[in-house]
């Protein structure tokens, strides 16, 4: 490989077995692209053809950033793809099959459409279909998705494994279930790539129809399985949550804090307006020694408890609050909660939103309690979701996870100044 200090932005793979009919067509359209030689790199992979297809590669040297590997036997499309990745200098890479070809701006558009949207993993075109070297019709490829012209971002890619070697077809589909949510992709509703129909389409083959078929069935009956148990772990979760929101009356600092007016309202509105917004909470429950702020709860339509004085001190933990509400509602209800929602009273930027994303967190990696933090991942208390069986532990979950919410604690005048307007809260 050229060690040349240039960035490449994609390397187009191309991956070859008995094509020699196709591969001028293929090649031509890779090397005439609007986006700079300088800027694309070209690698082939010929897979032991015996057809002459290397012949022709060879007459390509000429051409800046072309490379090509040569496998003295064959190793499949995957294994295949796999060995150029690994070389590969691109920031992205993108596969075309030897017997397809693609459209003059094919790397430029899909690569600008990438580097605006830096998250995605990757990024599909529409096609046509061409038979006799004409086009039938266009493809959707969200419709009807094939597993050339996709556009990965190479780091992202490697660091999931690439492809597995072991699927020599279909190995695209494998990667879409190997990966779940990981794969993150758009769909670009314009036709860049020309997908090949003729005899010896690989989609054609026995192995392509029957036996890979029959292994991406399999993963999927494995994948729906979890998926069931994931669901039936979400709904029991789901089945009764409670919202706490501890809200002491005698703070030192910021007096009455709790009472506050922001925006018009007492301080403890907002966080009480969030919980009943939220999709997920079942019951919302204000724990006070404070009559004022009992009255402002019941105000509201939210449930209240009455804490004892020695639980609503200075010195008092939050958590104490927590449990001895928990433990009153268990009481009364006859019923225990699933899921215990700890919700911040002087966090008036609490939203729904970073209720229900911390909840579903907790859900989706099966933890016992997660905890929202800032954007310097410091714990800022506004929320906490724990399992029941957390909320009476002395140490923090070893399951444990955070979600990032841009909220700020409010215990001082000063503090008061950080609060953004509440058109940007809400």
């Amino acid at each position: 490989m050229n060690s040349s200090q240039h960035k490449i932005v994609v390397s187009l793979i191309i991956t070859n077995h008995n094509y020699k009919p196709f591969l001028f067509r293929c090649l031509n359209s890779a090397i005439n692209q609007t986006m700079s030689q300088k800027d694309y790199e070209i690698i082939i992979v010929d897979d032991a053809s015996k057809d002459g297809s290397t012949k022709i590669i060879e007459q390509y040297k000429k051409f800046e950033n072309f490379f090509y590997i040569f496998n003295k036997k064959n190793i499949g499309v995957s294994a295949s793809a796999n060995k150029a990745i690994k070389k590969a200098r691109g920031k992205y890479f993108v596969r075309l099959d030897a017997d397809d070809y693609v459209s003059n701006n094919f790397l430029s558009i899909m690569s600008l459409y990438l580097d605006s949207n830096p998250d995605l993993f990757c990024l599909a075109c529409d096609y046509f279909l061409v038979q006799n070297n004409n086009k039938i019709r266009s493809m959707s490829c969200e419709d009807y998705p094939i597993s050339c012209g996709i556009m990965y971002n190479r780091k992202k890619f490697l660091s999931y494994g690439g492809y597995n070697a072991k699927f020599k077809h279909r190995e695209e589909e494998e990667l879409r279930i190997r990966l779940k949510n990981k794969y993150k992709l758009d769909y670009l509703k314009i036709p860049l790539y020309r997908y090949r129909m003729h005899s010896s389409n690989k989609t054609n083959s026995k192995d392509y129809s029957h036996k890979f078929r029959e292994k991406i069935n399999n993963l999927q009956i494995k994948k729906n399985k979890f998926n069931s148990l994931l669901a039936k772990t979400k709904n029991s979760l789901l089945s009764n949550v409670i919202a706490i929101i501890p809200a002491r009356g005698n703070s030192k600092r910021l007096k009455n804090k709790n009472l506050f007016p922001v925006w018009g309202k007492p301080m403890m509105y907002w966080t009480i307006d969030a919980a009943k917004k939220s999709k997920l909470i079942n019951t919302i429950y204000v724990t006070s020694e404070n009559e004022k702020i009992l009255k402002i709860a019941k105000k509201n339509k939210v449930k209240v408890i009455k804490r004892p004085e020695e639980l609503s001190r200075d010195n008092t933990y939050k958590i104490e609050a927590i449990r001895h509400a928990v433990k009153k509602i268990i009481s009364d209800e006859k019923k225990s909660p699933s899921l215990v929602v700890s919700l911040q009273a002087n966090s008036p930027e609490i939203v729904h939103q970073d209720i229900d994303k911390s909840i579903n967190h907790l859900i989706k990696f099966n933890l016992h309690e997660v905890d929202s933090v800032d954007e310097n991942n410091n714990q800022n208390g506004a929320i906490r979701v724990m399992r029941l069986k957390s909320v009476f532990q002395d140490s923090l979950s070893t399951h444990f996870g955070v979600v990032k919410t841009n909220i700020n604690d409010i215990h001082t005048k000063k503090d008061l100044q950080k609060l953004r307007s509440k058109e940007n809260v809400l």
